[in-house]
C-alpha cells in the first residue's frame, strides 16, 4: 500500500515517512507543497492520503479535493484545523491533531483504507 505525505515541516515529514515505512506502508514524497503533491498524484495515485492542512502559505485543499474526486481515503493531521471545518467539506476524512502518537497515525490510516474499501 502506498500512502501520500504531504507535510511541509521536514523532520515531521520524515517522522511520518519512517512510521508508515516501519508499519509496511511504501511512502509517495514526502511533498511539502501543493504543487508538488498535485504533480506526483498526476502520475500515480495514493491508496491513501496523511495531508497536513496547513502549508507554509497555502492550505491542502486542492489535493484534499483531487484525492476525494479519485475515492483516495484521506487523513488530515494538523495542529491548526478544526475536525468539524474539515468534514464539511471532506465528510470521509479522518483527523489526527499535531501532535499524536505515532501508532494512533497508523491506525488511523489503517481504518481509514479499510473504510474506504468497505464502501
Amino acid at each position: 500500500m502506498k500512502i501520500l505525505v504531504v507535510e511541509d515541516e521536514y523532520i515531521i515529514a520524515l517522522d511520518i515517512a519512517h512510521t508508515l515505512e516501519d508499519a509496511g506502508y511504501d511512502v509517495l514524497g514526502p511533498c511539502e507543497d501543493v504543487a508538488g503533491a498535485l504533480a506526483l498524484i498526476e502520475g500515480e495515485l495514493p491508496d491513501g492520503a496523511i495531508l497536513d492542512v496547513q502549508l507554509d502559505n497555502e492550505t491542502v485543499h486542492p489535493v484534499a479535493r483531487r484525492l476525494s474526486e479519485a475515492g483516495v481515503p484521506i487523513v488530515f493531521h494538523s495542529g491548526h484545523a478544526q475536525p468539524c471545518d474539515l468534514q464539511k467539506e471532506f465528510e470521509a476524512a479522518r483527523f489526527c491533531s499535531k501532535p499524536c502518537a505515532p501508532q494512533q497515525l497508523v491506525e488511523t490510516v489503517g481504518e481509514a483504507i479499510d473504510g474506504a474499501a468497505k464502501a
